[in-house]
């Protein structure tokens, strides 16, 4: 049984609280416990407190948390605070539970910028060990990332989420120069001449990966230091930089290329030839373009000569006077000449002469030859300064955006006809390159040029309906441009090779064979001979053709060939010859290079022509054995079915209707005609004009019906065919 005083203390609640809380405090409660030195005396039942405004002191409870360490370690488990180019690292997080145990079995999440750090696994997860440890690998993003990165730590154990995280320096891996060298290689004892160039290869890598960026890299040679050679950097392409070295003369004999970057430098040596007399460049003409019109239609502004200027330049690159220079041209089609065909250069080393135009169009260039101190120099003449690749016949085409236009009926109606060129390697010819463009009816090209000049590998011009109008209504568009034949270069070099050949000059003994201004007599590589063009007006006509290619028969003789004919009309260009070559010259060189289309003036009146399916799939026209023609079997009565309707729509010289012009189902009754296919006529020259199919649904009840075929030209105009009735 209790003592009476803590039966008191008992029954009063208050009390018990204040002897727990002073229990606590470790303060005597109710008697017991006391200081027993002390006066004070505390009856029973008469709770204690404290004095009135003086706060109890008390001690707040922090809950534990779980921590956790981060650390950036190398591979040999070293601490690091950087990583650059392809290292990798380990981020080593240490993880502990809030009653400093370790955690094991605890999912990490890694997070960092991704350009500049990724993680292995690439999940940016890793799980804590036994003992409580998770590692990941990091490395840079790119050998190129560099910059100051925060590595992001989350994880949780015993359901508390803790966090953490580190800071380091991500840095690009450093460049590399690699072995510098020549492509091609060039022979030992081999001399580059004057104004010839050599390409030089530098690679470049940051950490063992191609650099795409070269800062610092500098290349320099004793010869540009001089002034007599050029080094032009190029594109760096998967790590190499390609430079062209150009010798503009040196006279130092061999030439030091050398090669910086960072701490890697290297040299590499070139013999250089010294120039001898120079050479020989064109400068230009006195048009405001390249284009001079026909003898005897000058005036308004137009020219029918051309002041063209060269130079003559020693090995220095500086004017050479006194200097006598002949003049020849490529071509002298229609009486073309070059006047006067010799002249001496100036204090300058300038020198000019006039081309004079002929009665037949053309493009001409000049060949300008001089000699000093026993060595010939020549250059060519173009629209441009410097003229890069002649256009080849292989790599000639012609098209246009539309071979049927609304010109049978109508002046001005146009088609867009374009042709690009290329040199021998696939790349487009020189800007400002001429091209004469001839037809048998409407106009082509402008008033100041009867062609175009080209730009970026091509050019447009404009074929105007107007008169004459052939009868059938089809065009032949001729372009043509002095360019050369195909060949085939089996030894690379670039130009057209002949072992035996004729010098134009039989003094000059010591030139080598000049594939344009030389006549090669035999042993030449591979080449075609090129016939002459004519503007084909006879009873064939090419198709986008090639030369001698594909013909589409207009006259119903399957064995007619393509054939020059001037008793029908065929109007010949002849090359440097007074009368049309089928066979050209037997040699290869400069030609004219041609191409050849047919562009429709399209009639607006159509004609609809049933057609039938055969059993191999081909179309045939409706003949009287197939019945009434606007008569479609098995649509109506009894066991109709769904039907097709084939035909074909021609204008008035069976051509094919204007580009453009929809063709659309009609007037429906009953039936029900789905969409024409094809619904519009597409750009073609097509004989027989163009086909096209319809679906027709039967009506419910196979009740007859009708409906009609409705073309709607460009222009506007519009026509219903007969009514087609289901039968």
């Amino acid at each position: 049984m209790l003592p009476t005083y803590l039966q008191r203390a008992f029954a009063n609640p208050v009390r018990v609280l204040t002897c727990v809380s002073m229990a606590t405090a470790l303060v005597a409660c109710g008697g017991g416990g006391g200081n027993p030195g002390g006066t004070t005396a505390v009856t029973p039942g008469t709770p204690t407190n404290p004095t009135p405004g003086t706060p109890t002191p008390t001690t707040p409870v922090v809950p534990a948390e779980p921590k956790m360490t981060v650390q950036l370690v190398d591979a040999a488990g070293l601490p690091i605070s950087t990583l650059s180019g392809g290292q990798a690292g380990q981020v080593k997080v240490t993880l502990l539970d809030a009653k400093g145990n370790v955690a094991p079995n605890e999912v990490v999440k890694f997070t960092a910028d991704e350009t500049l750090l990724q993680f292995t696994p690439v999940s940016g997860s890793a799980l804590t060990d036994a003992s409580g440890v998770a590692v990941i690998t990091v490395k840079p993003a790119s050998v190129t990332s560099a910059g100051a990165v925060n590595i992001n730590v989350v994880a949780v154990a015993g359901g508390k989420t803790v966090n953490g995280g580190i800071n380091l320096a991500v840095g690009a891996a450093p460049l590399t120069l690699g072995t510098i060298k020549f492509v091609p290689e060039r022979k030992e004892g081999e001399i580059l001449p004057a104004f010839g160039t050599a390409v030089l290869q530098i690679p470049i890598t940051t950490g063992n990966v191609a650099a795409t960026t070269a800062p610092g890299l500098t290349i320099n040679s004793l010869c540009t230091n001089d002034g007599t050679a050029t080094i032009v950097p190029g594109a760096l392409d998967k790590g190499m930089q390609s430079v062209t070295y150009t010798n503009k003369g040196c006279l130092r004999e061999t030439d030091t290329i050398t090669v910086s970057l960072g701490n890697f430098n290297q040299t590499i040596k070139i013999n250089v030839g010294k120039a001898n007399i120079g050479t020989i460049q064109f400068v230009g003409s006195d048009l405001a373009g390249s284009s001079i019109v026909l003898r005897g239609s000058g005036g308004l502004g137009r020219k029918e000569s051309s002041i063209l200027t060269f130079r003559v330049l020693d090995q220095n690159s500086i004017g050479l006077p006194g200097v006598d220079v002949t003049f020849t041209a490529t071509t002298t089609t229609g009486g073309l000449i070059v006047q006067p065909s010799k002249a001496t250069s100036d204090a300058s080393g300038n020198v000019t002469t006039t081309v004079a135009s002929g009665t037949i169009p053309t493009p001409v260039r000049v060949v300008a030859q001089a000699s000093r101190n026993g060595t010939t120099i020549s250059g060519l003449s173009d629209s441009l300064i410097i003229s890069t690749g002649l256009p080849i016949q292989k790599s000639m085409s012609l098209s246009a955006d539309s071979y049927n236009i609304d010109g049978l009926n109508f002046d001005n109606s146009i088609a867009k006809v374009t042709v690009l060129m290329a040199d021998q390697y696939g790349n487009p010819i020189s800007d400002d390159t001429a091209v004469n463009f001839v037809t048998e009816g409407g106009a082509i090209a402008t008033p100041s040029q009867g062609g175009c000049k080209t730009k970026d590998g091509g050019c447009t011009v404009e074929l105007k309906s107007q008169a004459f109008r052939p009868v059938n209504g089809r065009v032949t568009v001729l372009a043509y441009v002095q360019g050369i034949e195909d060949f085939i270069d089996a030894n690379g070099d670039g130009v057209y090779t002949c072992p035996d050949f004729t010098r134009a000059d039989p003094k000059d003994i010591t030139t080598p064979y000049r594939p344009l201004i030389d006549t090669c007599k035999s042993g030449g590589e591979i080449a075609k001979d090129q016939g002459d063009p004519f503007l084909n007006v006879g009873n064939l006509a090419i198709i986008r053709g090639n030369p001698g290619g594909n013909t589409l028969q207009r006259d119903p003789d399957p064995k007619k060939d393509r054939k020059y004919n001037s008793a029908i009309g065929d109007l010949p260009f002849p090359y440097n010859r007074t009368a049309y070559s089928v066979d050209g010259n037997g040699q290869w060189g400069l030609n004219y290079i041609w191409r050849e289309t047919e562009i429709v003036f399209s009639g607006d009146e159509p004609t609809f022509i049933r057609q039938f399916r055969n059993d191999d799939g081909s179309l045939r026209d409706w003949t009287t054995a197939d019945g009434p023609v606007n008569v479609i079997a098995g649509l109506s009565g009894t066991n109709c079915s769904n039907q097709v309707l084939f035909f074909r729509i021609v204008d008035v010289n069976n051509n094919p209707l204007p580009s453009g012009t929809t063709v659309t189902a009609a007037d429906a009754d009953k039936v029900q005609p789905g969409s024409v296919s094809p619904n519009a006529i597409p750009a073609t020259s097509r004989l027989g004009g163009t086909e096209h199919w319809v679906s027709i649904k039967k009506e419910t009840n196979c009740a007859p019906g009708e409906f009609s075929i409705k073309t709607t030209t460009p222009r506007g105009k519009s026509v219903s065919s007969y009514l087609f009735k289901s039968g």
